[in-house]
């Protein structure tokens, strides 16, 4: 897929299985805001702890956000996309294929969840404390 990626201009690829529905990307996880749902994969992906973090903190914020199927058509209709990785945390994908998500930049639900995501590493119950000197 990364290759395919590179050899069409891009450089992030967004995989599908073989309904033409999405999975994910190469080392990422992708959502997709689709109406009032946020919708991430549900089959072929890592089921990673950052999605399963930001489809937690979606829920809290009282955003629908569930896993599901996601046709080709559909992801690329949404009116907001990101990919979710430990190291990245919440991303923005603001185009796809050349063309722009929305009015190309990133979106409120993104943006909110990107901003909830990093204050969570403050939050007792999304981190576990490490002692390295014992």
């Amino acid at each position: 897929g990364q290759f395919e990626a590179y050899d069409r201009g891009g450089t992030h690829p967004v995989l599908l299985d073989h309904r033409g529905c999405v999975t994910e990307g190469s080392g990422y996880n992708v959502f997709a805001l689709v109406g009032d749902r946020l919708l991430t994969p549900e089959s072929g992906a890592l089921e990673g702890i950052t999605r399963r973090t930001v489809l937690e903190l979606a829920t809290a914020e009282g955003i629908k956000a569930e896993p599901a199927a996601i046709p080709e058509e559909t992801f690329r209709g949404a009116s907001e996309l990101f990919a979710t990785s430990t190291a990245g945390g919440v991303m923005p994908i603001i185009s796809l294929d050349g063309l722009p998500i929305g009015d190309g930049r990133p979106g409120p639900v993104t943006t909110l969840l990107r901003d909830r995501y990093w204050q969570a590493h403050k939050d007792p119950h999304y981190i576990t404390p490490i002692d390295y000197a014992h």
